[in-house]
């Protein structure tokens, strides 16, 4: 025995030098390890969450810019060299507050030579007044000819307008005084200032060009935020509809504010159509300044006291089937239920279908299109999903719908096709839920209504206070074993694949060592 046992061990070790049996052995090892490790993998652990009375926002994002929603460019009527300028950039003026102050004294020259030519041109009509009344006299007593009495009356009537000329030209010459002080017309902040003390600026009415801008203000009380919404979300976007704005300035605060107009220009950004819509706000700390970007959100739907379960309970038929395994359901069975039920709630049967003189093929594809899903998102096989993928997404700037994200980026699943870029969708399509009772779990269709990215309206199929569970994890972890899988199977084939001509050479060499023997 002992010597048989030798020669054993001598004669397995030239089959150790053989390529092909040392690739066997290393993948018979691989796969030993790899089962080894699944045996020492915890156990899935499923949370569940009730079925509780929530509030549900669906809502459009954008981001924007702060503007002002008024600018006053201050311009001057006078022409000259700026003396006095006390106010700066962010000072806070209020109406009447000096802003600039320019070289009066032309002004104030002319100005003198119009207040004295208006006294002597007042003397003058009080002397014409007297001669025409002195000639009127002597007319009467035929003491002067009718002649002379024309004369004196045309004289008062020449001194008089003179007194009106003056008057006018003192009342131009107190203007063009008073525009060489520049006050403020309204309330409000600096925010330019384009000149400086010593800048000599053109009147805004006598030069063509417009004149010289010497600084713009605007009230900051009130702003307003331009943001830019993707065509795709602007059909639920309505003026009076609330909105929500956060500043990167301040992340920690929500502004609120009311969407004041639509725009009905569109912008074309980066290839992708936006349209501008103006949300105000009410600005009265002066904590928003102008040019600061943000986001703001816009309340499209809101529904209160509603039956809502988080997203991640909500799953698609595909879902339930991928799923099943851990929560110890049979996939065959779910399905087969699933199907049975479907059909019932939407009164399709094949037999009726059939009677109303619909084909058995036509009966057949309604019924696998009832039972289809489209993953994680939108459906391709449900018409409700795929009906709110078509009219119901509030995807971002590239529009996308949920159909393009896996199933774990969700949250949510199938509940209500979201879009990467909204905040949720409507709803309003069947879906599944697994009601947790006792030990055990069991699906129940549902009909969702909207839904944002935590939580999922449910207008029928459950009941306050169950308990459904949360199947996001479960899903993640039936991706990995069907990959891991896949993986193996790979393996397995490629191994399979090298298997007959290593085996034909060894058996065509043994087969010629043999006669040689």
């Amino acid at each position: 025995m002992m010597r048989v046992e030798k020669s054993d061990r001598v004669m397995s070790l030239p089959l150790l030098r053989c390529p092909f049996l040392r690739l066997v052995l290393s993948g018979i090892i691989a796969i030993t390890a790899i089962g080894c490790a699944k045996k020492k993998e915890t156990a899935l652990v499923i949370e569940t969450a009730p079925v509780e009375r929530r509030s549900i926002v669906l809502s459009a994002q954008a981001n924007g810019v702060v503007e002002p929603v008024t600018v006053i460019e201050v311009k001057s009527r006078a022409s000259g060299q700026i003396t006095n300028m006390p106010v700066d950039v962010g000072s806070v003026v209020k109406r009447g507050d000096l802003l600039v102050q320019i070289d009066a004294r032309d002004v104030q020259s002319r100005y003198n030579q119009a207040a004295a030519e208006l006294n002597s041109s007042t003397v003058a009509r009080t002397v014409a007044l007297s001669q025409r009344n002195r000639s009127r006299d002597l007319y009467q007593q035929k003491i002067i000819t009718e002649q002379e009495m024309e004369a004196a009356t045309l004289g008062f009537a020449n001194a008089d307008a003179a007194v009106v000329r003056a008057r006018a030209a003192l009342d131009i010459a107190r203007q063009q005084l008073q525009d060489a002080t520049i006050t403020a017309p309204t309330a409000g902040t600096v925010i330019e200032r384009p000149v400086s003390e010593g800048t000599v600026i053109t009147s805004a009415t006598s030069s063509a060009s417009g004149g010289t801008t010497i600084l713009k203000m605007a009230d900051l009380s009130k702003v307003r935020m331009r943001a830019m919404v993707n065509e795709t979300d602007i059909g639920n976007v309505l003026p009076g509809q609330m909105a929500t704005v956060t500043v990167d300035a301040f992340p920690n605060r929500r502004f609120q504010g009311v969407v004041e107009k639509v725009e009905p220009q569109a912008v074309v950004l980066q290839s992708v159509t936006m349209f501008p819509v103006l949300v105000s706000l009410t600005n009265l700390d002066g904590a928003l300044k102008p040019g600061m970007n943000g986001e703001v959100v816009m309340e499209v739907v809101r529904r209160d006291n509603v039956l809502a379960i988080p997203s991640e309970a909500v799953r698609t038929m595909r879902d339930a089937a991928t799923v099943a395994p851990a929560l110890g359901l049979n996939p065959d069975s779910i399905q087969g239920a699933l199907r049975a039920s479907f059909a019932s709630r939407r009164g399709e049967s094949a037999g009726g279908r059939v009677a109303s003189g619909d084909t058995a093929a036509g009966a057949r594809r309604r019924r696998r299109a009832a039972g289809d899903s489209a993953g994680a998102g939108a459906g391709a096989g449900n018409p409700a999903v795929r009906r709110f993928a078509a009219g119901g997404n509030l995807g971002g700037a590239a529009g996308q719908t949920a159909s393009a994200l896996p199933a774990a980026s969700q949250g949510g699943g199938g509940a209500a096709g979201q879009g990467p870029g909204g905040s949720g969708g409507r709803g309003g399509g069947m879906q599944i839920a697994f009601v947790k009772k006792e030990d055990k779990y069991a699906p129940r269709p549902i009909r969702t209504g909207i839904s944002d990215f935590e939580y999922t309206e449910v207008m029928s199929g459950l009941e306050l206070g169950e308990q459904v569970a949360l199947v996001g994890v479960a899903v993640l972890q039936a991706q990995r074993d069907a990959l891991q899988a896949r993986i193996g199977a790979a393996r397995n084939t490629g191994l399979q694949q090298t298997t007959p001509p290593a085996a034909g050479a060894a058996g065509g060499g043994g087969g010629g060592r043999g006669p040689g023997r």
